[in-house]
């Protein structure tokens, strides 16, 4: 990683001129204190940067001094995480690939002319994609460069894998492809186990190690086609399967009153003369009592028994502590 960030440094003070910590240390995605400590070590490496004071100074080689860093030195690499890149598929932040990326995007860069550097810089500045949710957060892959790497080279992967309900087993997989799908990637593979191709959730692989052994992939296979296959499979079972209700809370309402309890499943529904009878899964006696106790106005819980008596305690505590006013 500190690596791709030295040539990083290297090939924006070439292409840039004069940069500020700052500056570089906002593109490379890293801190000013570690670009000071970056520049210290370029210097002792011998490359003459100096340090230009003033408000409009910074970090600059010595005039004359110049690096092929243009286009021609891109490497198949870096090709290759453009290509990505184009298609959407963007690195993970602070790893290995995404400073690669930086690099790469930099040597394009160099070999335009200044009239259109200055274009693409100016465009820089002022486009942004945040593509982090607003609550929550983008879970990060770890392992992602490990397994885009050894499914270009064709080795085989042996990995810690966590199912579901948490148990954890050991496979060896032939990894054939990766999807990126809402913001989590997924690795089609040959399970050596189970003798079969399925889909891993990459947030799910605990450890990972990379084998010596090769492999070589089904001729036939289409990861897009497999992927489409595999999704359409999944939704079916999802929606064929009939969830239990957790925590069963029978109530009667007026009809205007049914948007009350919107976000809650509705196991079943019936109209009784004005009123309906529904049958809701709360989840919990916790949730089911924090929910309805501040709608008992408007809705009547039928059952369970509990809940009931949860409410009618708690209305009499409230009559009580207000019991003064009844005089007043």
């Amino acid at each position: 990683m500190r690596l791709h960030r030295l040539i990083g440094i290297i090939m924006l003070l070439d292409s840039r001129g004069i940069m500020k910590a700052v500056n570089l240390a906002k593109i490379l995605e890293t801190s000013e204190r570690t670009i000071y400590r970056d520049i210290d070590i370029l210097c002792e490496a011998g490359l003459p940067i100096m340090s230009i004071p003033g408000p409009n100074g910074g970090y600059s080689f010595m005039e004359g001094y110049k690096i092929n860093s243009s286009a021609e030195g891109l490497k198949s690499d870096d090709v290759f995480t453009i290509l990505l890149s184009t298609m959407g598929i963007n690195p993970e932040k602070n790893t290995e690939t995404s400073a690669q990326l930086k690099n790469a995007v930099i040597k394009l860069e160099n070999s335009l002319s200044e009239e259109h550097r200055q274009e693409i810089l100016k465009a820089k500045d002022r486009f942004f994609v945040d593509a982090s949710p607003w609550w929550g957060k983008i879970i990060e892959d770890e392992n992602i460069d490990i397994i885009k790497k050894a499914i270009l080279d064709l080795k085989k992967l042996k990995i810690n894998y966590k199912k579901y309900g948490g148990q954890v087993s050991q496979r060896v997989i032939r990894p054939y492809g990766a999807v990126r799908k809402n913001s989590q990637w997924y690795v089609a593979a040959f399970c050596e186990k189970k003798n079969e191709i399925r889909v891993f959730k990459c947030s799910r692989i605990d450890s990972i190690e990379v084998l010596s052994d090769g492999f070589t992939m089904a001729e036939n296979f289409s990861l897009e086609e497999f992927w489409e296959n595999s999704k359409e499979q999944f939704v079916k079972k999802a929606t064929s399967h009939t969830p239990t209700i957790i925590y069963p809370v029978k109530v009667k309402l007026i009809e205007e009153n049914i948007k009350l309890l919107d976000g809650f499943k509705i196991a079943s529904s019936f109209k009784k003369e004005d009123n309906w009878i529904l049958t809701i899964d709360m989840i919990s006696f916790t949730t089911a009592s924090n929910m309805v106790f501040p709608l008992s106005d408007r809705i009547e819980v039928l059952e369970p028994l509990e809940l009931q008596k949860f409410i009618v305690e708690k209305s009499a505590k409230i009559l009580n502590l207000y019991k003064a006013f009844e005089n007043k």
